[in-house]
């Protein structure tokens, strides 16, 4: 009988090994809502993601047919920008209807003038999907100058693009810019080596993903750059023909 009572567990380990059971489970059952929630921000991101590259399937179609890139803008006869590449890229995209959107914009009046203001539509490959913008909303813009690959109103040739395609910034992402997909507006090359999801500065590349933001670049390629990257190196990546020596950030 001392023996049978010796091996039973006593009252109190048994009390702490339920504790034990009862906090694994209540860890568990708050961290389990966590998991799904991250599977659909990185959902978000890499649809994000998909995206942008279908911008740059459409930018490489044009200039396979072109020799050039589109123009960040083509203006009117004062040099005021009325169409953007948002626009002219409309008919190299593989989305039903998009061509024939294109066909019925009118190139003679400004891109919110009366005939091409009842042409927009809600085009979600130009908006972010974890963006919550107003209608019609671009989240992704070039960035316009001299030194980037977007100067104006004449078209980049690859060719001249000495930095290197695969190391030179063609389409980046803005959270909440106030910018009509249609509109001839983007970011200016100052404002773009600002850095990235910088507080308080606005424009700027900024996102709606947790430390960083995605790029397009002129091969086509894709990446999520951190937003702690250095100043020095996110210029030189928006250069086309600074001869500089730089690497993509892992």
């Amino acid at each position: 009988m001392a023996d049978e009572q010796a091996e039973r567990p006593k009252i109190g380990d048994v009390g702490r090994a339920i504790a034990w059971i009862l906090f694994i489970c209540v860890v568990v059952a708050l961290l389990y809502p966590a998991i799904p929630s991250s599977r659909h921000i990185h959902g978000r991101r890499d649809s994000c993601a998909n995206n942008i590259k279908q911008i740059g399937l459409a930018l490489n179609a044009y200039h396979d047919q072109y020799h050039c890139f589109p123009p960040a803008y083509i203006a009117d006869s004062d040099g005021k920008p009325m169409h953007s590449w948002r626009v002219i890229l409309l008919p190299f995209f593989e989305e039903a209807g998009l061509k024939t959107l294109y066909e019925q914009y009118d190139f003679s009046e400004p891109w919110n003038g009366p005939h091409n203001s009842k042409l927009a539509v809600e085009f979600s490959i130009y908006c972010c999907p974890s963006a919550d913008e107003a209608p019609f909303s671009t989240n992704y813009v070039a960035v316009v100058g001299e030194e980037t690959v977007w100067p104006g109103t004449r078209g980049m040739l690859l060719g001249n693009v000495t930095d290197g395609k695969s190391k030179t910034i063609s389409v980046v992402e803005v959270a909440n810019s106030g910018i009509h997909w249609m509109e001839p507006r983007d970011l200016t090359f100052a404002e773009a080596q600002r850095g990235i999801n910088i507080p308080g500065v606005k424009p700027g590349i900024s996102s709606n993903h947790a430390g960083g933001a995605q790029f397009l670049f002129c091969d086509g390629s894709v990446h999520f750059l951190s937003d702690k990257i250095p100043a020095e190196t996110l210029r030189a990546l928006l250069t086309a023909e600074g001869g500089e020596m730089v690497e993509i950030p892992d």
